[in-house]
């Protein structure tokens, strides 16, 4: 039995790749909300036992939105190699919180959840943001949450890291043809 489970696979992967491409990538799947955030990792069961707190809560009846897919966590050891790399070389926990977009009541609903979370993962265990998932959370004057706030992208680079960027970015961009998006907010001044 394991020569023919092993002599399957084969089988199974050439058959994958005639329905999807290369056996590896999914063909469809639902839309989900994520989010992640580099912890350090002395306090990996503070992030964990908050976000467990969260998801519990939002099962007793939380108005329009209900956590519904697991925290996700692992350890990474990251290297000094980017010039706009927001976590220092060392070792970080990963740690995301992720939910399905389409089971919220409304948008507001599932970006509360994600803000009350992300103010602690940031103001209370220093944690730095994932820049290829959702961050920046912040209510606007009509108390309206919205992602990618100004006010926080101009705090997470440092100065120098700034400086040295604009520079680079500069002399291989003279005349601004990718200066534009959430990069250059990054990259902005923070308003004093």
């Amino acid at each position: 039995l394991s020569l023919a489970a092993i002599g399957g696979i084969d089988n199974f992967v050439r058959g994958q790749r005639a329905k999807v491409n290369d056996g590896f990538f999914l063909s469809r799947a639902p839309a989900a909300l994520a989010s992640a955030f580099f912890v350090p990792p002395e306090k990996a069961f503070q992030a964990m036992d908050l976000l467990r707190t969260v998801q519990l809560e939002s099962l007793k009846g939380s108005p329009g939105f209900v956590w519904n897919l697991p925290g996700e966590f692992r350890f990474i050891n990251i290297s000094d190699s980017a010039m706009l790399q927001l976590a220092a070389p060392g070792l970080w926990l990963n740690v995301e919180m992720i939910s399905f977009a389409d089971l919220p009541k409304t948008d507001q609903a599932w970006k509360k959840a994600f803000a009350k979370v992300e103010r602690y993962w940031v103001e209370m265990l220093g944690a730095k943001p994932h820049m290829g998932k959702l961050w920046g959370f912040e209510d606007d004057m009509h108390g309206v949450v919205e992602l990618f706030s100004k006010s926080y992208s101009c705090q997470i680079c440092r100065a120098e890291q700034k400086a040295a960027f604009s520079a680079y970015r500069s002399r291989l961009d003279p005349d601004g043809l990718f200066a534009s998006g959430l990069g250059m907010q990054l990259l902005a001044h923070c308003p004093a």
